[in-house]
């Protein structure tokens, strides 16, 4: 039977950590009696896109289930031009993403008969298709991986995908943040907000090291094209030598 009480509590300890609107997604995954399962939410944040995978585990003394942690992931907005990956334009796939509604194409209880006949009633699965096919194309390549994965959980988040796809792990890129959190029992945990503001300066950090590494590179680059031989030769080569020379010589008192 199960338990509404522990249940209760946990949706309880979710919406204070900031996860709302998740109880009765916690309850349809607890009814299947699961030992361990996900639960996928999204946030926004000073227009800056937060993706959050919780774990949620049945403790097998006490037979209740726990956040055990989540894992919250920052995505950064990209300064690159690269719109093109394995042949795949990704700004074309991300109109193609938004177009379908993913909800109800993750729908598969729906029941109805196939019309065979009317190629026009296959049009919302083909445009699926395609932009599956393309998901895969981008997926040959460990940067179209990256891609391919943001784009899921971007479109996905908060749906049943799961079921057809299993969890997604988000693959790690220069162009997001991530961090685990742990909830320990008894503790209130770290809220969205806190996540946030941890990630944002992992972030400072992580372009402050950046900027400063181009620093540096752009300084030894200039160290590198100065200690190049110079261009000119023979008579050029010895004035400059010379004009050195002279330069650090005292000047002589006239007797």
């Amino acid at each position: 039977m199960m338990d509404i009480q522990n249940i209760t509590a946990l949706s309880s300890k979710l919406e204070a950590l900031g996860f709302e609107h998740l109880g009765y997604l916690l309850l349809k995954k607890i009814s299947f009696r699961l030992k361990n399962f996900w639960l996928v939410s999204k946030a926004t944040h000073l227009n800056s896109d937060l993706n959050f995978q919780l774990f949620i585990q049945k403790n097998v003394v006490t037979a209740t289930y726990e956040l055990l942690y989540y894992d919250a992931i920052l995505q950064v907005s990209s300064d690159t031009n690269e719109q093109l990956i394995n042949g795949i334009d990704i700004g074309e796939v991300k109109i193609a993403m938004a177009k379908i509604d993913w909800k109800n194409a993750f729908d598969l209880t729906t029941v109805r008969n196939l019309p065979v006949n009317e190629k026009s009633e296959w049009k919302k699965e083909e445009e699926i298709e395609l932009v599956l096919e393309k998901l895969e194309a981008l997926e040959k390549s460990e940067n179209g991986k990256s891609v391919a994965a943001a784009l899921k959980l971007e479109f996905w988040a908060g749906l049943p995908y799961q079921d057809l796809f299993g969890n997604i792990a988000p693959v790690k890129t220069k162009y997001e943040i991530s961090q685990r959190f742990y909830c320990a029992a008894g503790q209130p945990g770290i809220s969205i907000d806190e996540a946030y503001r941890f990630l944002q300066n992992r972030l400072l950090e992580k372009q402050i090291s950046l900027r400063k590494k181009q620093l540096e590179n752009s300084e030894v680059a200039d160290e590198v094209v100065d200690s190049q031989p110079s261009s000119g030769s023979g008579l050029l080569k010895k004035k400059r030598i010379n004009g050195k020379r002279n330069a650090k010589k005292p000047h002589q008192k006239i007797q």
